[in-house]
């Protein structure tokens, strides 16, 4: 069976922002740090165009992010930089390996997991939700680990959800979990920052409809994810932290990875804001509730290149499998010659994108720790993206 590809993962972020309150004005500082490093991309090389291209997004009118972070590695060489400010209330400039959440960049470390599972007879991606959560959802008959990581569940979007949240809350006919949901949106109401654990969400998504029947066609869901993560874990036996721990992080040598999936950022990181419409900033690094598996990876922009190199050398063992997943050559997602594989991620506080090829011989990683409020219902930041694409283009 050839699976479809679907690579490019969509936004984490959710749009909660009649929940919020408060705004923290702070004044943006363009500063600029280029570190040409040898880490598996071929001879050291300084970029000045690189450079350019991240002083551009965290500068002037068009600026999309305090600061931003970047890994190139290609013929021509690999090259590590960064601009902008890391923390506003300090002053704090951005260094190369600031860590920062990925947000839907976490979906392929979780796919990667799975791949490892099925290839060692622990799970098979036809089963379903039911086989392996019982009485989870109630058409978890019909969707299977397949569905929900290629977002062809027909499960409802946590995004979506949002939008209208007493709309969904009105089909909950659970009187006790309407009271427990409504109880947590107030606590969010009060303070954003309220950690929340994903598996409130998938309750709530549980008495919505399927938008469509698993399998017809593409909408993307979180939930799904956060399900598929729930089912990785009681089909491996060990809870997803220990599992990211011990089959891609220490293998790796990511020493700066970690399972963060919400609340602040643990050890050295760089601080995540929502760019007002008045140029102020809000610090959002923690408005992360209900993430889980989606987007529960903190790292650097070399360690996201680590990580998705070894998923093609075969490092991690699932190079033809992932490969058969996405689709051989991934396509020309980048725009430039050759073929490329993409990922986006998004949150309150964040962008990530990434492209590598199947031979992991051109690589880019850009990740920012800002997003404009305006970009609130977009899957991708254009400016963003063309940065992206540049660095791998001409890596």
């Amino acid at each position: 069976m050839r699976f479809q590809r679907l690579f490019a993962l969509r936004s984490g972020f959710s749009r909660r922002s009649s929940l919020l309150a408060g705004l923290a004005a702070a004044a943006l500082v363009a500063t600029a740090i280029a570190i040409p490093l040898s880490l598996g991309g071929g001879t050291t090389t300084s970029r000045p165009g690189f450079q350019r291209i991240l002083d551009s997004l965290v500068s002037g009118p068009q600026r999309v992010a305090p600061g931003a972070t970047a890994y190139v590695s290609g013929p021509h060489g690999t090259w590590v930089g960064s601009a902008g400010i890391a923390n506003v209330k300090t002053g704090q400039e951005m260094w190369p390996d600031a860590r920062l959440r990925i947000q839907s960049l976490s979906k392929a470390w979780l796919l990667a997991v799975t791949l490892q599972l099925a290839q060692e007879g622990k799970l098979s991606l036809s089963d379903t939700v039911a086989h392996w959560l019982p009485g989870l959802l109630p058409y978890g008959s019909k969707i299977t680990i397949l569905e929900l990581e290629t977002d062809t569940s027909g499960l409802i979007d946590d995004n979506t959800m949002a939008q209208d949240p007493a709309k969904y809350l009105a089909r909950v006919k659970d009187a006790t979990l309407r009271e427990q949901l409504e109880a947590i949106a107030a606590r969010l109401r009060a303070n954003p920052n309220t950690p929340v654990d994903p598996i409130w969400l998938i309750r709530l998504a549980a008495w919505q409809p399927l938008l469509f029947t698993p399998g017809l066609r593409y909408s993307h869901s979180n939930i799904g994810w956060n399900i598929a993560g729930m089912i990785v874990a009681r089909a491996a036996g060990q809870s997803l932290p220990t599992l990211y721990r011990d089959r891609i992080f220490k293998p790796l040598g990511l020493t700066h990875t970690s399972y963060q999936p919400q609340g602040p950022i643990a050890g050295p990181h760089a601080e995540g804001y929502q760019i007002n419409a008045t140029g102020t900033l809000t610090d959002t690094t923690a408005w992360t509730f209900g993430k889980g598996a989606d987007g529960a990876i903190v790292t650097d922009a070399a360690d996201e290149a680590t990580f998705l190199r070894a998923t093609v050398d075969n490092k991690l063992h699932i190079r033809q499998a992932l490969l058969l997943f996405y689709g051989w050559t991934g396509g020309n997602q980048a725009r430039c010659p050759g073929n490329a594989f993409q990922g986006v991620g998004a949150g309150a506080a964040s962008w990530a994108y990434a492209y590598y090829n199947a031979s992991a011989s051109r690589i880019a990683v850009l990740l920012l720790n800002g997003r404009l409020a305006s970009s609130a219902n977009r899957t991708s930041e254009p400016k963003a993206a063309a940065a992206a694409a540049s660095l791998y283009c001409n890596a």
